[in-house]
């Protein structure tokens, strides 16, 4: 049995036929008609004003280090009096903060 062609389809011929057509719909649908290669990125005011406050809190040490230097004094004179009931409140806080979000 001898197989001639595909019925004369050639989808090789039809694939780029449709990728040429394609293409000029695109070129047609821009402004002006011309093509443009280039990408472009907008930020929006909001994404910008949230990089603007990431820099500054970028800039903003997370160690008080005038606290840090107070309550080492205090340690070394032996002057420090934690409160041990704000400890325990704090503890106790923290526990049924993590309890909380643990069951979601």
């Amino acid at each position: 049995m001898k197989i001639n062609g595909t019925g004369g389809i050639d989808p090789i011929k039809a694939y780029q036929v449709q990728l040429k057509n394609t293409e000029k719909i695109d070129v047609q649908n821009r402004p002006g008609g011309e093509q443009n290669q280039s990408d472009r990125l907008e930020i929006s005011a909001e994404a910008k004003k949230i990089q603007s406050y990431k820099e500054v809190l970028a800039g903003i040490s997370s160690v008080r280090e005038d606290l840090v230097v107070s309550l080492k004094k205090q340690v070394q004179e032996g002057t420090y009096l934690p409160d041990s009931r704000k400890i325990a409140a704090g503890i106790a806080l923290e526990r049924l903060t993590d309890n909380i979000r643990n069951q979601d």
